[in-house]
């Protein structure tokens, strides 16, 4: 009995000081935060928004030329056509959108690392992910990307 608890007490001793002398540095980063202050992300931002918005050409063309149109089958041809250009035009918006997004999201998790790096962090890990410690390295990171 007696050697069990010198044993014990030797593990615990022994687990609390390899915890005690962990030299890792861990770093915190709110990555709503770099993304909202991105100015790659607020710029592929406007230009999505820029592209959406030519999309309602297409919708005004349609409705124009519907409107003068009587000829009820014309009025369908002419629906299926428009339909068929908006959707076209959409797809080839958002294919292009989301290709330059996940450029965006590369550069800025290579960011997040060479940041990281440069200043010695050995884990960086998500602010909503984490509820006690760490440093925020958020602003460095911001600072490192200019």
């Amino acid at each position: 009995m007696k050697k069990s608890k010198v044993f014990i007490s030797l593990c615990c001793v022994l687990m609390f000081a390899q915890i005690g002398f962990a030299t890792e540095k861990i770093g915190v980063v709110d990555i709503q935060e770099i993304v909202s202050r991105s100015s790659e992300v607020n710029a592929l931002k406007q230009e999505h928004n820029a592209q959406i918005q030519s999309l309602n050409t297409i919708i005004n063309d349609a409705q124009n030329a519907i409107s003068k149109e009587t000829d009820p089958q014309k009025i369908v041809m002419l629906q299926d056509q428009y339909n068929s250009e908006f959707n076209r035009r959409k797809e080839a918006i958002d294919n292009q959108y989301k290709l330059k997004l996940s450029s965006i999201e590369n550069n800025l998790r290579n960011s997040i690392v060479e940041s990281a790096k440069k200043n010695n962090y050995d884990f960086v890990v998500a602010k909503n992910v984490i509820f006690l410690g760490g440093d925020d390295i958020t602003e460095m990171i911001i600072r490192d990307m200019k």
